[in-house]
């Protein structure tokens, strides 16, 4: 009878024939040790390196109070009133009585940068000089801000304003 000794990260094989036929094969002896201590140090690092990591923000630059008003071309303005239910009111300048009030939606609201984008470029000559006024509203969510301020990123419009609540 053959005993064979085996330790926590060690494999041993005792194949030993005793047949005339085929020879007798020498004992493998497999040392996982440095195995299981790269193991845990890959572990380790894993850990460390993913509750270590930042979260990423959204960078959002306000410029200092001051009394003075910017002016704003009344041709080159949109604003957008952010309501309740994922809808937005929105009107060509800067004042309300002045314009058409409309409604869209969230996914409408591309489409809609877009076509004063363009009207702005015909009589100012470039679609950079677009000015979008955002106003979120006392029933709009944290959610649909951030989703007007995506919309901004994703037009490309370089100058907006984020006002106090009108509602």
């Amino acid at each position: 009878m053959h005993l064979i000794k085996k330790t926590m990260a060690q494999i041993e094989e005792n194949n030993r024939s005793r047949s005339k036929k085929y020879p007798t094969r020498k004992l493998i002896r497999v040392d996982l040790t440095p195995m299981v201590d790269l193991g845990f140090l890959l572990i380790t690092f894993f850990i460390l390196t993913t509750t270590l990591s930042d979260a990423t923000i959204a960078n959002l630059f306000l410029p200092k109070d001051s009394i003075t008003k910017t002016p704003i071309k009344a041709n080159a303005a949109l604003t957008l009133l952010l309501t309740r239910n994922d809808s937005i009111k929105y009107f060509e300048g800067s004042d309300q009585n002045a314009g058409i009030t409309k409604y869209c939606t969230f996914q409408n609201l591309r489409s809609v940068i877009w076509e004063k984008q363009k009207k702005v470029a015909a009589v100012l000559g470039s679609r950079l000089e677009t000015v979008l006024i955002i106003y979120p509203g006392n029933q709009s969510t944290y959610k649909n801000f951030i989703n007007a301020l995506d919309e901004i990123q994703i037009n490309d419009v370089r100058h907006y304003f984020v006002m106090t609540s009108q509602e």
